[in-house]
Order: structure tokens, then C-alpha cells, then sequence
């Protein structure tokens, strides 16, 4: 577990060059530091967490503490309570820092926003993060914070962990309490980690997940059992729509894996993605049921560009529209799931290509961030991607990265409730590609 001096931190995020936080909440740190030193010094410390600084997305309600879901309209609400997930991680100790930037509504995939301005890539300043978890990825490859909370309706863990070379995990539909977070689509909205290593995310995935599921901080599998996974190399969409870099850089990677004595075959789902991909967006026909009144109202300027084209995207989609969308869900989610009756682990490049300048970003066709990301939120299986070129000293490593040296990400998909295999397969591939 890396640890992280919460004076230090406080320091680094109120010097923070990237943009990545909207709010900082120094005063509630330093108490709940002191609190946690005082059990420690008891012999009572709660966990493994305990004293560790956490960053929060900011569409995830935390009490008395500012949460603005990214938006001008929101820029002074104050929950009353805390979301679920940040009751669950207060019980473990964790020292909640501060409240990460991202897209308004969570509306985007690129880090930019209109009202609390851009996030930027620690790797590159002049080239984006990915969203809509832009700050929670930019804090933790920044080293501001150790881990960092995001959310997840399309890519929006594993986009921004994937273009700033750190570890994101999508863990399995449901496994985390969305009570108290914002809505994109209901039935797609996951809550989960993002860390400097697959051991850290499993940690906080621990401490976030609701009762009854097992610790993913153990493994699924006896090591003797590993030697016998059976893992499918994603063809189709997921590969031959990557750019010539990132496919380069993706064989390579599945060169190293294949040393190991894993039966390893291509597969093509065969599904048409870009589908797929519209019907989920209907799904988010939720934003406007939910916010749809308070954008009306919003006086000019207030409410940014991307987000009304979201909101002119599903304005009109009606109940019947929304049921069809939702069977589709359900007819991919079987088939998917069937696959896995082959496959123990199937293997993509998280995204197409790798960050690209924030100037162009609005220009930019989203499907290459986040066309190999959005099916396994409509399916509901855990997701988990890490650096293609590994970490080294935290961050990504020098090799395995796209034509302008930013980080690239190996994606790991398991069938439903196999988070742990998930997260298994992760940290091998971390120990292999470093």
C-alpha cells in the first residue's frame, strides 16, 4: 500500500498544475488525519486504508463538503449527506482530500469543461485526459493523491486511467453502491478505483463495495490454476480500428503475455460496436429526466455546449424507445456472457488511440476514446484496464506508448462477478509489462 503524509498532499493539490481538483477541503483532511492518528496510537486502526488520502470525483455526494457534478448550475450546492460509497470509505479511515474536476454532468470524454475549466495530462499539458474521471486519473498520475474515486457509464473510469497511465477498474454492475452519485444512465452508471497499481485499486475496491461480495483483495485463482486460463485476444472493431501505434504497441504487449503457458487464440464477438454504443446512449435519455429542468432554466452561459448537445441527443427518447434500448442491453449482456463460457479473459486495447491535443478535442470523433470501453458497461461485467507499458517509480513506463510517447492501456474483461480474476490478470500483467 503506498502511503501518502496527508500535509504533503494537501501542499501538492493546492499547487495543483493540472487542474484536477474543483474543491479541497483542507480543514475536514486535517481532522479526520487527526482522528486517525489517534486510533493508531490507540491500536486501533480500521484497515489498511486508514489515514490514506482519497480523491472523490465531484458528481458523488459528499456531505457539507461542495459538489458541483461539474457544473456551473450546481457550482454551489452542498449535500446534506454523504453517497453511500463515501460513507463506506469514511468507516475505513480513508482521508477524503478534496473533490476531482470532470466533464459537466459527466457528459464527455475528453477532460474539458466549460465552466471550472480543462483538465490536463500530467504527461503532456497541451493534450487531454480523457473523461469523464479526467481529474480523479490526472491526481493520481500527477502523484497528487495515492488513489482517487471515478465513475463509469461509457469509459469514464477507464478512458482518463488508460490516456494517463494508471490503473482503472470498472468493477462488476451493481458490486458498488450508486446511491448518492449522479445519473447518467441507471442502468449503466458503476462507481470505482483509480490507482498506481492493481493492488491499490483492489484495496479501495474493497472498502467501496457493498456487503455480501467476496474480498477482492484475494485471489480468485491458485497459481496453479492461472497456468490453465484460456484468454481471448479481441479482434474485430476492438483491433482493427485501433491506429497503427496502438495496435504495435498492443502485440507487443501480447507477445510478453504469451510466455506465459496460457492457451491464447483470437476472437471476434462479432458485434457491431458502434450500435451498440448508440443504444447505450439513449439509456442517458436518465440525464434529462433527472436534470432536464434545471438545464431549461440555466441562464446563458452557464450551462456548457457539449452538454446541451447531449441533451438535444435524447431529448426525445420515449418510453418504448428507452425499452427497446434496454432489451438490446439485455440480448448483448447473454451473448457476451456466452462468450465467457470459452474464454476466461478477453483482451483489448483500452483505448484506439492515445491523448490528443485539448485544442483539437471538441473536433475529435469519440468512438476511438472510448469504442472498446462502452460494451462492457451495457453488459455489466468487470473491466479493468493497466499501463501497456507497465508502471515504473508510479508511472507509466517509457515503452509501449502511442507515436507521441502518451501512456496506452491493456483492458481486462472477465464475465459478471469475476472481479477478483479480473483483478488477478491485472496484476501479472502489471509484473510483465513493466
Amino acid at each position: 500500500m503506498i502511503r501518502t503524509m496527508v500535509g504533503p498532499t494537501l501542499h501538492a493539490i493546492e499547487h495543483d498544475e493540472f487542474n484536477a481538483f474543483i474543491t479541497i477541503d483542507r480543514e475536514g483532511a486535517l481532522a479526520a488525519r487527526s482522528d486517525s492518528l489517534a486510533r493508531r496510537q490507540a491500536g486501533r486502526a480500521l484497515g489498511p486504508l486508514d489515514g490514506v488520502p482519497v480523491a472523490i470525483k465531484d458528481c458523488i455526494d459528499t456531505a457539507g463538503l461542495r459538489t458541483t457534478i461539474g457544473s456551473g448550475m450546481y457550482a454551489d450546492r452542498v449535500p446534506d449527506t454523504d453517497a453511500e460509497v463515501v460513507r463506506r470509505l469514511k468507516a475505513a479511515g480513508v482521508i477524503i482530500v478534496g473533490k476531482t474536476n470532470c466533464t459537466e454532468l459527466c457528459c464527455g470524454t475528453t477532460g474539458a469543461n466549460a465552466w471550472f475549466g480543462d483538465v490536463m495530462n500530467p504527461h503532456d499539458t497541451t493534450r487531454y485526459t480523457g473523461g469523464s474521471s479526467s481529474g480523479s486519473a490526472a491526481a493520481v498520475a500527477a502523484g497528487l493523491v495515492p488513489m482517487a474515486i471515478g465513475t463509469d457509464t461509457s469509459c469514464s473510469i477507464r478512458h482518463p486511467a488508460a490516456a494517463c497511465g494508471v490503473v482503472g477498474f470498472k468493477p462488476t454492475f451493481g458490486r458498488v453502491s450508486t446511491e448518492g452519485v449522479s445519473v447518467c444512465a441507471t442502468p449503466l452508471d458503476h462507481v470505482g478505483p483509480i490507482a498506481r497499481s492493481v493492488d491499490d485499486a483492489a484495496t479501495l475496491l474493497g472498502a467501496m463495495q457493498s456487503d455480501g461480495w467476496d474480498d477482492p483483495t484475494e485471489p480468485a485463482r491458485a497459481i496453479n490454476e492461472l497456468d490453465q486460463l484460456r484468454i481471448g485476444i479481441l479482434q474485430g472493431p476492438f483491433y482493427d480500428l485501433c491506429e497503427p501505434d496502438v495496435q504495435a504497441a498492443f502485440d507487443d504487449a501480447i507477445d510478453v503475455l504469451k510466455r506465459r503457458p496460457w492457451h491464447v487464440e483470437p476472437v471476434d464477438l462479432g458485434l457491431d460496436l458502434e450500435t451498440i454504443d448508440h443504444e447505450a446512449n439513449l439509456l442517458c435519455a436518465d440525464l434529462v429526466t433527472v436534470y432536464g429542468a434545471d438545464v431549461a432554466a440555466a441562464p446563458a452561459g452557464v450551462v456548457g455546449d457539449e452538454l446541451r448537445f447531449w441533451f438535444d441527443a435524447v431529448a426525445d427518447v420515449d418510453t418504448d424507445r428507452y425499452a427497446e434500448a434496454l432489451a438490446v442491453r439485455d440480448r448483448v449482456t447473454i451473448a457476451v456472457e456466452a462468450a465467457f463460457d470459452t474464454w476466461d479473459v478477453l483482451l483489448c486495447p483500452t483505448i484506439r488511440k492515445g491523448a490528443g491535443l485539448l485544442a483539437e478535442a471538441a473536433a475529435e470523433d469519440r468512438m476511438p476514446r472510448m469504442g472498446n470501453c462502452s460494451l462492457w458497461d451495457m453488459t455489466g461485467q468487470p473491466s479493468l484496464t493497466v499501463p501497456l507499458g507497465g508502471m515504473v517509480d508510479g508511472h507509466a513506463g517509457p515503452s509501449r506508448r502511442d507515436r507521441n510517447g502518451m501512456p496506452l492501456g491493456l483492458l481486462i474483461n472477465t464475465r459478471r462477478d469475476a472481479d477478483t480474476l479480473a483483478l488477478q490478470m491485472g496484476r501479472i500483467a502489471e509484473s510483465a509489462l513493466a
